[in-house]
């Protein structure tokens, strides 16, 4: 069951403000000052050896259908079977021993997707694949049980649990998939953990990017309107759609605003309804006025005989 909750400017405001001071240089440091939890992968690098760690915004970029992974029941899973050709997948990359960065970013989605108003399962997917090869199903299916439990109180669990997989798998699938979206990270062996950006991708119901939301908060309204533009009007709502023709996507803000060209196309949309309705009112008032004419003349022979 659906919860339709409000969207509250404030902690969208603020989660802008964020977004915009946490750039990918700030969030590396960030994670880099904890002590780290994962096992360290085969491959590594030298501490300070961070180029290509940031994001390649690969925007129309189409990712493999043949990739494999294993979920968090330790089931073998296709990643072309989550592009079913009518819902959009928000996208994840992180691992589930970060230290603090990939936890803030999970607390975002969360936290966003609890406050849209579509239900992941039955509008759109959520895939969360780990970076770090050494971690397991167990380690996947635990991070699960955290993040969903309590997602919708009193609402659908199954449909949220169905909707958000978590998955862990070997090196070479997980670096195909990161470089096919441009996640750059890099294994800091001085520091013993990943270093990576904070950043969800949004992918249309055939696997194409279509959308970089970056950070480690979400206002709710640009993920919503996000998944529906990525769907191409498959979910969503006849507003969310008024909506896009009104609206563009601002990178330099991460949200959606209006330009001049949506302006333009929301006024000659109030003018043509307004006019709709001007002329409506007219020829109601005219029909009504026949209406009174003719019963006035039907009763006036009667009244006089």
């Amino acid at each position: 069951m659906r919860r339709v909750r409000s969207i509250r400017v404030l902690p969208a405001i603020v989660g802008l403000c964020l977004t915009a001071l946490m750039g990918p240089a700030a969030q590396v440091a960030y994670a880099q000052a904890y002590a780290p939890q994962a096992s360290p992968p085969p491959a590594d690098t030298e501490s300070g050896q961070l180029d290509g760690v940031d994001m390649d915004y690969h925007l129309g970029a189409q990712v493999s259908q043949d990739l494999v992974f294993t979920d968090s029941t330790g089931q073998r899973v296709r990643l072309g079977d989550y592009f079913d050709g009518r819902r959009p997948v928000i996208l994840q990359l992180g691992y589930y021993q970060c230290p603090m960065l990939c936890g803030m970013v999970f607390q975002g989605v969360r936290k966003a997707v609890a406050e849209v108003d579509l239900a992941p399962g039955e509008d759109y997917q959520i895939i969360t694949v780990s970076i770090d090869p050494a971690e397991t199903p167990s380690l996947a299916k635990m991070k699960k049980e955290t993040f969903v439990k309590g997602l919708y109180p009193g609402g659908d669990e199954d449909a949220a649990e169905a909707g958000w997989h978590f998955m862990v798998g070997e090196s070479h699938m997980i670096e195909q998939l990161a470089d096919e979206v441009g996640f750059g990270f890099k294994w800091v062996r001085a520091q013993q953990q990943f270093a990576h950006p904070a950043v969800i991708m949004i992918l249309s119901p055939d696997g194409t990017v279509t959308r970089y939301l970056s950070g480690v908060k979400y206002d709710p309204q640009t993920l919503r309107l996000s998944l529906v533009e990525a769907s191409e009007g498959k979910v969503g709502s006849l507003i969310d759609q008024f909506l896009l023709t009104c609206l563009h996507y601002d990178p330099s803000v991460g949200t959606y605003s209006a330009t001049a060209m949506g302006i333009m196309r929301l006024g000659g949309a109030v003018t043509v309804i307004a006019m709709l309705i001007a002329i409506g009112f007219y020829l109601w008032r005219d029909h009504r006025r026949r209406n009174q004419s003719h019963t006035h003349t039907a009763a006036t022979p009667a009244a006089q005989g």
